[in-house]
């Protein structure tokens, strides 16, 4: 059939940063997906001890509808996670960047 909608997905994503001091920063990322009902966040603060060295610290989150995820052995259980999201993946995560100069 042709003109037929095939897929219907929107991606909704929330971009923000913001700069505390000219080395302290904060970033945000949240991202949904409405075809696989999932629910991404992404949280890293950056501190730039010079041009070359900088630590970073962050957190990651992932979610999904629950009646997207393969868990429950019964019928009932099945139905009470359905429509809540559940969470998926969770991480922390650090990074340490120097610049070796000779």
């Amino acid at each position: 059939m042709i003109g037929a909608e095939v897929f219907d997905v929107k991606i909704f994503l929330a971009f923000m940063t913001y700069q505390f001091t000219e080395r302290f920063l904060f970033r945000n990322i949240t991202e949904y997906n409405s075809f696989d009902k999932k629910l991404d966040t992404n949280i890293l603060f950056t501190y730039r001890l010079n041009s070359g060295t900088v630590l970073f610290v962050g957190y990651d989150d992932h979610y999904q509808q629950g009646d997207f995820i393969d868990f429950g052995e019964t019928l009932a259980e099945r139905f009470l996670v359905a429509s809540r999201l559940q969470r998926t993946n969770r991480a922390f995560f650090t990074k340490f960047s120097y610049l070796f100069r000779y």
